[in-house]
């Protein structure tokens, strides 16, 4: 399989790209201490009569639709199909207003709050925080700046028996879709989730194979792994299953294939519109010496390695060991010296971009085209080591981003 690596102001435009449209919605936790970082996650099991969900399905992103469906005249409701208990609408002046509560009774929000001092209600949805105050045309921000006139002016708010109205179009600022049908007033919405359904396991192949569930209406997902300072995305994606009937709704699956560095590697599975998930994946070695010095595409034009010779160190705390080679300068461009870059693996509930952070940097000098440096661990863990090189200016303003030459992992045990 062939990764290529893009440039560090490359991946950082198609990861905004990607992910742009990112919603913060529920994920389940991954609760990895650093203490026992290792402890085995048993298969995802089937979830299902049918077995629609299969054993190596390792997210799954759901689409979960809803609707809230009112009888204006009678009061009758019903939520998702079931009767439920909600403020009735009302009408005036022709038009039809709902109570702003029952929209947080029906959950297509997150919250709804009454301020009696300014007459007016806050409203918190998955997108944003809107106010509307009784008696006012405009729809304010939360921090009570009126929104522009040509798109948010409403028919003014109505405070009926200590209850806020507003009119039915109101709702398409939360991102519902609202109005009549066969005389009931309705409003839908969906909310998105993901499933973390096999968040640990490991494996003696180089590369991962799984597969992740997604409901139809949803892009297909990605997958990467941080890598230094830049970052690496799965190239091999194969839908594997169509039109796959579960829970009422459609999915399909999505095999991923991504390669493993030696020991823990943190993967991020994202889909456009929803937060990412986090799983991690250990790849064990029989034989370290096996394993080569990884030198990227940009560092083989410039360095070769003479020490360490494996890629994957098996060390304790307090060892040493050595990088040493040579460097190609080019006509018309001198290189003085490599920065040698340590990241230590400390898992992190609630961002996995976080799971390896930098602990030490070390600059090694270049004479005469050869260096030589050593680098001492002098506590326990799992660690990535990058030797970089030149430096870039990417972004105005961000300042240099150095270009990783070559990189390697080290296990140290007390």
């Amino acid at each position: 399989m062939m990764v290529k690596k893009m440039p560090k102001p490359a991946v950082w435009l198609a990861v905004f790209a990607f992910l742009a449209a990112a919603v913060v919605v529920p994920v389940r936790d991954v609760k990895i201490s650093a203490a026992s970082a290792e402890a085995a996650v048993p298969a995802a099991s089937v979830l299902t009569a049918s077995g629609a969900v299969s054993s190596t399905d390792a997210v799954r992103f759901d689409l979960i639709k809803h609707e809230m469906r009112i009888n204006p005249s009678g009061g009758e409701a019903s939520l998702d199909g079931k009767a439920a208990k909600v403020a009735a609408p009302i009408k005036r002046n022709g038009r039809l207003y709902v109570p702003l509560r029952a929209l947080g009774e029906s959950g297509a929000v997150s919250s709804v709050a009454w301020n009696s001092a300014k007459r007016q209600v806050r409203v918190v949805s998955r997108r944003e925080e809107l106010n509307f105050r009784i008696g006012s045309i405009r729809v304010y921000d939360g921090q009570g700046k009126a929104l522009p006139a040509e798109n948010f002016t409403i028919p003014a708010p109505l405070l009926v028996g200590g209850t806020a109205y507003v009119p039915v179009r109101t709702l398409a600022f939360f991102g519902l879709s609202a109005g009549t049908e066969n005389g009931q007033l309705f409003w839908r919405w969906s909310e998105k989730k993901v499933q973390v359904l096999q968040p640990y396991w490991e494996t003696g192949e180089d590369q991962a194979v799984f597969t992740v569930l997604y409901a139809k209406e949803l892009y297909a997902p990605g997958a990467g792994s941080p890598i230094g300072s830049g970052v690496w995305f799965s190239l091999v994606r194969k839908i594997v299953g169509k039109d796959i009937s579960l829970d009422g709704s459609l999915y399909n699956r999505i095999q991923l294939s991504m390669p493993l560095e030696p020991g823990i590697n943190p993967v991020e599975i994202s889909t456009m519109g929803m937060a990412a998930a986090g799983i991690r994946i250990r790849r064990n070695v029989s034989d370290p010496s096996a394993i080569p010095v990884n030198i990227t595409d940009e560092g083989k034009g410039f360095l070769t390695l003479e020490s360490p010779a494996s890629g994957y160190l098996k060390l304790k705390s307090g060892d040493s060991f050595t990088i040493s080679g040579k460097v190609i300068n080019s006509p018309n461009l001198a290189i003085n010296k490599l920065t040698v870059m340590i990241q230590r693996y400390v898992p992190d509930a609630g961002d996995i971009r976080k799971d390896f952070t930098t602990v030490s940097t070390k600059e090694i000098q270049v004479k005469n085209g050869m260096f030589s440096g050593s680098v001492t661990f002098s506590q326990s863990g799992s660690y990535r080591i990058y030797v970089n090189g030149l430096s870039y200016s990417t972004f105005p303003g961000h300042g240099p981003d150095s270009v990783t030459w070559a990189n390697l992992s080290a296990e140290v045990v007390e």
